[in-house]
């Protein structure tokens, strides 16, 4: 969560009568600092997140080149400044820059149409700023704001990790004066990192994230706080996240470094102190999110939902080890075999045929092994009751393979 262009233009556009022209879709894109130039030749040592400032006088240098070279037509100089323009855009755009205030009055009189459909293209935002503005002014006070409001990004994060993380150290006090104060809901998302990304530096990925993967949300800044822990990005929001899971999503998928990571969403909660519920509510659906799929709900989880509530997992062992754990005299291969055969049978309702089919097998494999395991574990398979107890372990099996536990290589 930090200060976006919308939030500066907003405070501050009657004071410095500053006008967005363009790239309005871009607004939510956050700021890390003020940067003035008139050299596009600097571009290059940017970090991604400044807000860009120009008074255009190198465009008013390409012109007067463009008049001594050519006669200076108006066709020629109007082309000028579209290529110059076009090309200092483009590459502010490119390093992740978060917009461009134009100081119009002087050397940029006007902003050609090419250029505006150029920003609405690249959702980059493009604002312009009379002459007579002070940019030392405008400098000064967007630098006070952007310490100010990372001064409060800070505390607020302090605070979220607090809740997520370690509840014994969180009361909700700490959330007074930011945006999750008083909030109805809330909730969480997980997302992966990927291996190797930035080497794991931690500084770069919280960069990459504030400024270039989260603006591309379209969400503002406001409504969300963005937290690195472990092996995940964690976003918490202020509302119910499923609303915006899946642009995320979306998003993700067209980034170079997330395509094809896992997402998952938590359930929403009504007070802070539960995040670290929802917290780790979202790191079980993670753990079952299938491998063809990228985002996975916890409230889709069903009945793994109240499994996972029972907190000693030592009960969830033993009741498995009860019902099913007589299978172990198997090699765990054929043991696999004959458990998937068991759940398809279960699932079908004993529908042999259908079982086959699923497991693409013939029929009287089927019913052989569920004959077999009928033996061993001393049962009658066609019991109600049976049934139920066996496809309850059956679950338990699954959420402990997927979670942590201490009798995996039995399961």
């Amino acid at each position: 969560m930090s200060i976006s262009v919308q939030s500066l233009y907003s405070a501050t556009k009657d004071i410095y009568r500053i006008k967005v022209i363009a790239g309005k879709d871009g607004m939510n894109r956050n700021v890390s600092w003020m940067y003035y130039t008139e050299d596009e030749s600097t571009i290059a040592f940017l970090r991604g997140g400044e807000l860009a400032v120009t008074t255009g006088l190198s465009l008013e240098r390409r012109v007067q080149n463009e008049s001594a070279l050519h006669g200076g037509t108006p066709e020629s100089i109007a082309n000028a400044e579209i290529e110059y323009l076009a090309h200092f855009i483009t590459k502010l755009s490119e390093r992740n820059i978060s917009g461009l205030i134009l100081n119009v009055g002087k050397y940029i009189t006007s902003v050609p149409e090419e250029i505006c459909a150029l920003c609405d293209r690249l959702s980059f935002p493009l604002l312009t700023m009379p002459w007579e503005i002070h940019l030392i002014d405008v400098m000064q006070d967007y630098g006070n704001r952007i310490v100010s409001d990372r001064q409060k990004v800070m505390t607020t994060e302090k605070a979220l990790s607090n809740a997520l993380f370690f509840p014994e150290q969180f009361d909700s006090a700490q959330l007074d004066g930011t945006r999750f104060a008083g909030a109805e809901q809330y909730s969480v998302i997980l997302m992966q990192i990927p291996e190797e990304f930035f080497n794991g530096e931690e500084e770069k990925i919280r960069r990459y994230m504030d400024f270039s993967f989260n603006g591309k949300l379209r969400i503002m800044p406001s409504e969300f706080a963005c937290i690195l822990h472990e092996s995940y990005i964690v976003y918490v929001f202020h509302s119910d996240a499923r609303n915006v899971a899946q642009t995320l999503c979306t998003v993700a998928s067209h980034d170079r470094y997330f395509k094809g990571m896992k997402i998952a969403v938590s359930a929403v909660c009504g007070t802070p102190e539960e995040l670290s519920n929802e917290y780790r509510h979202a790191k079980l659906a993670l753990s079952f999110c299938a491998p063809e799929e990228t985002l996975c709900d916890y409230n889709s989880l069903g009945i793994y939902r109240l499994l996972a509530e029972v907190q000693d997992r030592r009960i969830l062992e033993a009741f498995y080890e009860e019902t099913l754990g007589k299978l172990a005299f198997f090699s765990e291969d054929k043991r696999n075999d004959y458990l998937n055969t068991l759940s398809l049978y279960l699932e079908s309702s004993g529908k042999i045929q259908k079982t086959a089919e699923e497991n693409a097998t013939h029929r009287n494999t089927v019913n052989y092994r569920i004959h077999k395991i009928a033996e061993m574990l001393g049962i009658d398979i066609q019991d109600g009751q049976t049934r139920y107890k066996i496809q309850t372990a059956l679950y338990i099996r699954k959420l402990l393979q997927r979670t942590e536990c201490t009798q995996e290589q039995r399961l």
